[in-house]
């Protein structure tokens, strides 16, 4: 009976160690691509957040120790308890990962933020203004944030991401809807 034990001792540590290991490269690999594929094919470009990517090998590395604790623990029934409480965290880590994206359409933006599950579309005749913030490196301009302001008075800021290649296709459609446009040159 003691060599079974350590044999599921060591199948646990191994796909733990596995899993440890494709934490770093599932969130990219797998959790985005299955984002672009399972989000509406009239979705022109796909992005998410920076935040989703490490809320998904966040995730995969809970799920990871969640197999480390029972081999680790003595005592089976708090073991798998714990391992359960780490596994369920983990999985909802996941899930938050996989629920964060944001797409531009014909007919609008859909944004669903981190740490939501609930997302907001928008056509583009909701949008009040875009802001876009400009900042100055060693004589070369770039873009810093982008402000995308609503009707609704909801607004959505990102600084970093996707958002900057789909960036000036959302100002384009804004003002041809009679939206505003600002371009704010930060010093």
């Amino acid at each position: 009976m003691v060599d079974f034990y350590d044999q599921k001792k060591i199948v646990l540590v191994t796909f733990g160690v596995i899993l440890l290991i494709s934490a770093i490269f599932i969130p990219a690999a797998v959790f985005y691509p299955a984002k672009v594929i399972s989000i509406t094919p009239n979705a022109e470009v796909v992005g998410t957040s920076g935040l989703s990517l490490i809320l998904g090998g966040g995730g995969i590395v809970l799920l990871a120790i969640a197999l480390f604790i029972p081999a680790m623990m003595e005592q089976p029934l708090k073991a798998w308890l714990l391992s359960g409480i780490v596994a369920i965290i983990g999985f909802g880590a996941i899930a938050f990962s996989l629920g964060d994206y944001y797409y531009i359409t014909r007919d609008g933006f859909t944004y669903n933020p981190p740490l939501a599950f609930e997302s907001s579309t928008y056509t583009w005749d909701e949008f009040e203004r875009v802001e876009e913030k400009v900042g100055s490196a060693s004589g070369t301009n770039s873009i810093e944030s982008v402000t995308y302001h609503f009707r609704d008075g909801e607004q959505v800021e990102f600084s970093s991401g996707r958002i900057f290649e789909m960036h000036g296709s959302v100002t384009n459609r804004v003002e041809a809807a009679g939206g505003e446009f600002n371009r704010i040159q930060e010093q």
